[in-house]
């Protein structure tokens, strides 16, 4: 058989250290006659012979290599799909293809295996999942980040020490998700965005930040009661975090606003005693808190 000489030529070739020969004739062997008993074995030969010769090649020829790398990889899982080393042979590529900063192709590839390899080991979806994650955050594709990461995590033991940066992760495409809305002053859209941090990524490191710009969209569209709500949160959940001066200074407007008198002097008596520095703060918190006890007096008065 023709097919069979070939294969054996290609055998030849790799004996001899030709890895590039050796490649093309597998190739051949796999994919330009009918398909015969060797035909998938050679089409996984060939990624073998092609991964060969990437270790003894020029620096030069890498990349053009890497490039043969993937395409016959992705040819093999393609035309082979049942082989036992197929799902490897085509993680393998994905992860290349991700290295070469090549993102859309490695989302493609990686969602392409995903789909046909349901039943892979749970280490070969999960790398299969991070390239797609960390693919998608790249090309500024959040929302499929977030569904990615959540993937990783639920394949992520939680000895596993990637865990912690795979939730700052996550917590980062949730979070951006917030500031595309806020740029697009969909600030509703924003709020819910920047609040779902904390329940996706409840330990993220950027919490505090999206619970802060959360109750800032809230501000921005004057919904006082959920902007009250989440900068009280904060006060309490983050009691030593650098925002809290801000937080008064925010509290304090929005109680007023809303009509919340009392409350709101009492932040402006706090204003004053947070600022030990600028006395021509304290002096106008304290005018400010003094004048809203007196409409806060008055009101109750007016209304006996």
């Amino acid at each position: 058989h023709a097919s069979h000489m070939n294969y054996q030529l290609a055998d030849l070739q790799l004996q001899n250290k030709n890895f590039r020969m050796a490649a093309q004739e597998y190739e051949r062997t796999a994919y330009e006659y009918p398909q015969h008993k060797k035909s998938a074995d050679a089409g996984y030969a060939a990624v073998y012979a092609y991964r060969q010769f990437l270790e003894v090649a020029t620096q030069a020829e890498r990349d053009l290599i890497k490039r043969e790398i993937i395409r016959s990889s992705l040819k093999f899982a393609e035309v082979y799909p049942r082989h036992d080393k197929a799902a490897i042979v085509m993680v393998a590529a994905i992860e290349d293809l991700y290295n070469l900063k090549d993102f859309e192709n490695a989302v493609l590839a990686g969602v392409k295996m995903l789909k046909a390899y349901p039943q892979a080991p749970s280490q070969l979806r999960r790398s299969s999942w991070k390239v797609v994650a960390h693919s998608s955050f790249e090309l500024a594709s959040y929302a499929d980040a977030e569904k990615a990461y959540s993937e990783v995590l639920k394949l992520t033991s939680t000895e596993n020490e990637e865990r912690a940066d795979l939730v700052e992760n996550l917590a980062a495409s949730i979070y951006k998700q917030g500031e595309q809305a806020r740029k697009l002053e969909q600030y509703a859209e924003a709020a819910d965005h920047f609040l779902r941090v904390s329940k996706a990524a409840a330990s993220a490191k950027i919490r505090p930040n999206a619970e802060f710009d959360a109750a800032a969209v809230l501000i921005l569209l004057r919904n006082w009661e959920r902007a009250s709500q989440v900068l009280v949160g904060f006060r309490e959940k983050f009691p030593q975090h650098e925002f809290n001066t801000e937080i008064t200074k925010k509290l304090a407007v929005v109680y007023k606003e809303s009509g919340k008198l009392l409350l709101a002097a009492a932040e402006f008596e706090h204003i004053e005693r947070e600022n030990h520095e600028d006395d021509g703060i304290r002096r106008e918190a304290l005018l400010e808190a003094a004048d809203l006890y007196v409409k806060a007096e008055s009101l109750d008065k007016a209304l006996v």
